[in-house]
């Protein structure tokens, strides 16, 4: 009777760490295909964008003619409100949540850089708002936003599809889709094979590669946006969009320059390149290797604001 029991057990156990192996199997396999995807997309998406022939030979033209010749409104306070990698924040707030980009004309990319085709992304999903892409490393992911739920990229792949790594995305209720807000936060996971911004704490951490992938490109429709890296820091996981008001220059100033003044281990600075008020500024947000309740941050300023 003994060994009967033992033998029920035994077959228990194997039956169970038969579904364990099947399921590992399955989520590694679904992992796989959804990058698989993701290259597939980024292989046929980057391209010239038709829509754009003309400014594109402009742009050649251009290229052989170079060849020949204040109110305190800010909150600031210490509410206990979060980045979306804690807790669902505020989706209450009146802030503008427009998601439709802003009418700027076509404007030529400042190196040879391909223009994405929009209207094509569009159709495996209009949320898609733009495409970011660091040099040197992993990041090459489209960006996107959801007009009704601020937490839907948490565990929501590009194509619309369940994925636990989610998506890179912003925020509606804090930021507009055309990346013209004078800050402007995107989240992204931590994932373990360094995909999404599983890269960016041992990218800039370093001193060398801080420098080497300090070219951040934004591709949104119509043209590529270059932006310099200038801050990565360990940070609070303070909701920064909640808690500074960056249209007010007090505000944006007071943060940046907390950023700056931050001295622990892990922080990288590159002080020539820091914004000042009226500069657009990307903040790469995930969360800190060594504690999840902290947040590591990226920090770039448009390129054509520090030139301007």
């Amino acid at each position: 009777m003994k060994k009967k029991t033992i033998y029920i057990i035994l077959a228990c156990v194997f039956a169970a760490l038969a579904v364990a192996a099947a399921v590992v199997v399955i989520v590694n396999n679904s992992r796989e295909n959804a990058g698989k995807k993701l290259e597939d997309l980024r292989d046929s998406i980057k391209q010239y964008d038709t829509a754009d022939t003309a400014a594109l030979d402009t742009k050649d033209d251009l290229i052989d003619t170079e060849k020949d010749s204040e109110t305190d409104t800010g909150s600031g306070s210490d509410t206990a409100v979060k980045d979306p990698f804690d807790t669902a924040p505020d989706t209450n707030s009146e802030k503008d949540t427009e998601t439709g980009e802003s009418e700027t004309s076509v404007k030529l990319p400042s190196t040879n850089d391909q223009l994405l085709d929009f209207e094509s992304l569009r159709t495996i999903n209009p949320e898609i708002c733009g495409w970011l892409e660091i040099d040197g490393t992993l990041v090459d992911y489209p960006v996107l936003q959801s007009a009704t739920n601020d937490e839907k990229y948490l565990t929501t792949a590009y194509n619309g599809s369940y994925y636990i790594g989610g998506s890179l995305f912003t925020q509606a209720t804090y930021n507009s889709s055309d990346f013209n807000d004078p800050v402007t936060v995107i989240y992204g996971h931590t994932m373990p094979d360094g995909t999404l911004f599983g890269q960016l704490q041992s990218v800039y951490t370093n001193s060398w590669t801080f420098s080497s992938c300090s070219d951040i490109k934004l591709y949104v429709p119509g043209e590529v946006r270059h932006y310099k890296v200038f801050a990565a820091v360990p940070y609070s996981n303070i909701h920064i969009m909640y808690s500074y008001d960056f249209s007010q220059e007090y505000w944006y100033n007071l943060f940046f320059k907390h950023v700056l003044d931050t001295r622990t281990l892990g922080a990288n600075f590159d002080t020539e390149s820091t914004p000042e008020f009226s500069d657009r500024v990307l903040i790469l947000s995930t969360c800190l290797n060594e504690d999840s309740t902290k947040r590591f941050l990226v920090m770039a300023v448009l390129v054509d604001d520090l030139d301007s």
